[in-house]
């Protein structure tokens, strides 16, 4: 059984690896092109592109949730489809495409990464979670370190320093980069999994080991 969910989890993730860098960048297009039609008076969402297709497919008006199921499958398709060699293909070609093409190229390559950053269980973009002071003294924010050779910005802090990433919750493509010193971070025994979780849930979801009084949670104060 756990295999099976493994399965279907990792199916599912390479689907929002496919889809959601392709249709960011069409989107963000699509949001271009209705800027030069604004003043026409046609339509104004993509929804309702979608919505028409929808009645168009179903023959009848909207379904309350049926977005919601065809969403998640059409995720869970395009997962199974690029996981076998044909669909493999047909992504590398698209990807190759997307990523030679002027204006889309710059677009579609960063929120590849940073989805790939978020999403995939090979990325070693995010290495440790940690937790700092931030805006003001007494404010705590959750970050992830993303680099600790900062060469000559390190000369500059005067310090061991390292860059973290903090997200802007709760939308995950977007966020800051900071540079501080390793001395002002407390390192959190959280998996990068669970990081994302705790900042993306905007700290609904708490891991557990920090709810347990009878075992607390391990945290290291940077050197």
């Amino acid at each position: 059984m756990k295999s099976i969910l493994a399965y279907i989890k990792n199916t599912f993730i390479n689907g929002l690896l496919v889809i959601l860098p392709v249709g960011f960048t069409f989107y963000v297009l699509w949001l271009i092109y209705r800027m030069f039609r604004r003043f026409t008076g046609e339509g104004s969402e993509i929804g309702s592109l979608i919505g028409n297709f929808l009645r168009m497919a179903v023959g009848r008006e909207w379904l309350p949730g049926i977005g919601a199921i065809l969403t998640l499958m059409l995720v869970f398709l395009v997962g199974l489809v690029t996981r076998i060699y044909v669909g493999r293909k047909v992504y590398s070609l698209l990807d190759r495409i997307m990523g030679s093409t002027p204006l889309v190229n710059k677009m579609y390559v960063t929120v590849k990464q940073i989805i790939n950053a978020i999403l995939s269980s090979e990325s070693t973009t995010f290495r440790d979670v940690v937790m700092f002071e931030y805006p003001r003294r007494g404010t705590y924010v959750v970050g992830f370190v993303t680099n600790e050779n900062l060469g000559e910005l390190e000369d500059i802090i005067g310090k061991e320093s390292v860059a973290a990433f903090v997200f802007t919750t709760p939308n995950p493509m977007s966020g800051m980069t900071v540079f501080l010193p390793k001395e002002d971070l407390t390192y959190l025994d959280l998996t990068v999994e669970e990081g994302l979780r705790l900042v993306l849930s905007m700290g609904i979801v708490i891991p557990s080991k920090f709810l347990d009084n009878s075992v607390g949670p391990k945290v290291l104060k940077g050197d």
